[in-house]
């Protein structure tokens, strides 16, 4: 009997061409990864489906994925021998059989990412990997009051590098969060010594190609004093052009995943 497979999956995208797979001669996927180690470990092709389009550079602590399998799996042992087929930088997290219907990227779910500043003059360098670093302080409270313009259901075709393959550019943002963690030693990455950090936190129901690093970027912008705080809007109305590039992948995780049956008083209302 076929089985529908969930996989949880965190990985650093450092030396990745991004979660989908690519032709051979763009480089290795984190797509390409698993599914190598699915048809080693089942002996025929597997093809597994992702959540989310992380890009090149770009990290996951939750990404989700799905295949579908008609031999006996040891569900409660797949996540190990999995991980014992792939590089130590792609780990699978949980493996649990889900619902037939089930598939991660169109059932309907809610993603958070987070993106990782590091603002101190004194960065480490075991943290130049997974963060953006600056040599200055921003304007906390002005990029707190400017991500306020993004929350809700808008139209965000000002806000991705992919306006040929979109047809739908309607997005809704639940949060959107800037702030400087607590205990962030302890909390975020307690090996990397950050001095002080700085994470910009955002939930939706989708995401457009790069718009996470384009609020990242913009946002940044904003707390360097190059952009007003009124800025996110005017770019969601078109009415400010300004080239900012998107914030380096480096920084950006894809955090977690909420599907239907997964959100309740601790995650939010999705539905």
């Amino acid at each position: 009997m076929e089985r529908n497979i969930k996989l949880t999956i965190a990985y650093d995208g450092s030396a990745f061409v991004g979660w989908q797979r690519q032709p051979a001669h763009h480089g290795m996927s984190i797509q390409q990864q698993i599914e190598d180690a699915l048809t080693a470990l089942l002996g025929h092709k597997v093809v597994i489906h992702g959540a989310g389009r992380t890009d090149a550079g770009v990290h996951a602590l939750g990404q989700t994925a799905n295949f579908f399998c008609d031999k006996p799996l040891p569900i409660d042992k797949l996540a190990e021998i999995l991980n014992n087929l792939l590089p130590s930088t792609i780990r699978i997290t949980a493996a649990v059989e889900a619902a037939p219907d089930f598939h991660a990227r169109f059932t309907p779910h809610k993603k958070r990412y987070r993106y990782l500043i590091e603002q101190g003059r004194r960065c480490s360098p075991f943290a130049a990997n997974y963060s953006w670093q600056l040599d200055e302080r921003l304007r906390l409270e002005t990029m707190q009051r400017a991500a306020g313009d993004l929350v809700g259901r808008h139209d965000f075709q000002h806000y991705t590098l992919a306006k040929a393959t979109v047809q739908d550019f309607v997005r809704e943002i639940y949060s959107l969060q800037v702030y400087q963690p607590p205990q962030a030693k302890a909390a975020f990455f307690p090996w990397q010594q950050l001095c002080d950090p700085l994470l910009i936190e955002v939930v939706g129901n989708g995401f457009l190609y790069k718009m996470v690093r384009i609020i990242a970027g913009r946002l940044v912008a904003i707390g360097r004093g190059e952009l007003p705080p009124t800025a996110l809007g005017e770019f969601l109305r078109g009415e400010r052009k300004d080239n900012v590039p998107p914030a380096p992948a480096k920084g950006l995780f894809l955090d977690h995943i909420w599907y239907a049956d997964e959100c309740g008083a601790n995650s939010g209302d999705l539905f």
